[in-house]
């Protein structure tokens, strides 16, 4: 990366900052009001430099608008609340994020319906809590996004027990700003449960632990394929990890933890997802898929993270705070043999390795800078077509 992109990369998201700044001096406190207006704003400025063997150096770089939403919440009832949120994603696409409409019939209980997350101790973390820009090849390839679902929650003390029946997102039934429903929106199906909870551990120390599991098929025209590159890379042509067309159905077994004591922080994820190959599947015995990932988080003022025991999160520290992280990713995914690499149920294995160093100051309420540096290793299965990318993204955010 050269010093010109780095620089363009570093104003833009300031020049961002000093605009919502401006908002934020000026934005209408709404309290506990039975309807309050919510939203939120992403700049994202990226930088990514790819090389691989034989090939000249490649850049792509850029500045988009990652979210720019608005939503509501609102108290229809003490037990009835709706919330909804959605708007403007990656510059133009007119999406749904969130909606849900909640009933709570007894305290600790709470049944849901509309566009949700289910499970996936980073996957449901809040946008307004999120460490990384990027959830990395885990997020893409394991964790489900906002799907059509009902769900029930249950809370007993810190433990939190979640059943959801999932199928597609919003935005692939029709029903998002666009219109026409797509070919495949009703290609998924999916049952996920997740048990997670915290163990206060004396002091400032405390102790995440959780597991979910998930069985989902997929009834469109072509098998489900598995596929992960590195946010904001579209301007390369790749290669990436892809199974190509694969599997008819699938189940996955997850794991997390988190651990922290005083300002320091350790958080990890992994999982194990295997495919059931649809007869078309160029590999007709797949090895499984793996990925995960560890980070470490120190906050040098010395602010300790919170829970939410209701979602059994973890909570970030208040505004104000600084946090220095490193994470390591990895996955390894059944790989799509060339034609002329070995016969057709070839179980090859691709893989991607990567180290992402990031910064994240919260600067007021609502308002926050995230710096990612990093760097990710692909190996996509079969020989001369390793690649590695370099990145650097700033992200300038506000929520309301």
């Amino acid at each position: 990366m050269t010093v010109s992109p780095f620089l363009r990369a570093l104003a833009s998201p300031a020049l961002a900052i000093g605009i919502l700044g401006a908002g934020a001096a000026q934005a209408v406190e709404l309290g506990d009001a039975p309807v309050r207006f919510k939203g939120r704003f992403l700049v994202d400025s990226i930088d990514h430099a790819m090389s691989r063997p034989g090939l000249p150096d490649e850049q792509a770089d850029g500045i988009r608008v990652r979210q720019a939403y608005l939503g509501l919440d609102a108290d229809l009832t003490e037990r009835l609340s709706l919330r909804f949120e959605g708007g403007a994603a990656n510059n133009d696409a007119l999406i749904w994020d969130e909606v849900a409409l909640e009933y709570r019939p007894a305290p600790g209980v709470a049944f849901m319906a509309g566009n949700l997350k289910a499970a996936g101790l980073e996957n449901l973390t809040s946008t307004k809590s999120l460490s990384f820009l990027e959830r990395g090849p885990y997020g893409d390839l394991i964790t489900d996004g906002f799907t059509s679902a009902i769900q029930v929650r249950a809370n007993v003390r810190d433990l939190t027990a979640t059943l959801a029946f999932q199928g597609e997102s919003f935005n692939s039934l029709g029903l998002d700003f666009d219109g026409p429903a797509s070919p495949g929106a009703l290609e998924q199906r999916a049952v996920t449960a997740r048990v997670a909870g915290g163990v206060p551990l004396g002091g400032n120390k405390h102790l995440h632990l959780g597991a979910w599991v998930r069985g989902r098929s997929f009834d469109g025209d072509f098998p489900h394929a598995y596929s992960f590159q590195p946010a904001g890379s579209q301007g390369f042509e790749g290669p990436w990890l892809d199974t190509g067309p694969l599997s008819r159905s699938d189940a996955t077994l997850a794991v997390e933890a988190a651990w922290w004591s005083g300002s320091v922080w350790v958080q990890g994820e992994a999982a194990l997802l295997r495919p059931d190959p649809a007869p078309q599947a160029r590999v007709l015995s797949p090895p499984d898929l793996k990925a995960g990932y560890v980070l470490v988080g120190w906050n040098p003022q010395g602010e300790v993270r919170g829970y939410d025991a209701r979602r059994a999160l973890v909570v970030a520290p208040g505004p104000g705070s600084i946090d220095l992280l490193a994470r390591y990713d990895f996955a390894d995914e059944p790989a799509w043999p060339m034609a002329t690499a070995g016969p057709p149920d070839s179980p090859a294995v691709a893989r991607v390795r990567g180290l992402t160093f990031g910064a994240v100051w919260r600067v007021q309420t609502g308002y926050r800078l995230l710096l990612n540096l990093g760097e990710m290793r692909f190996d996509p299965g079969w020989p001369g077509t390793q690649a590695r990318v370099r990145s650097l993204q700033i992200r300038a955010q506000y929520d309301f």
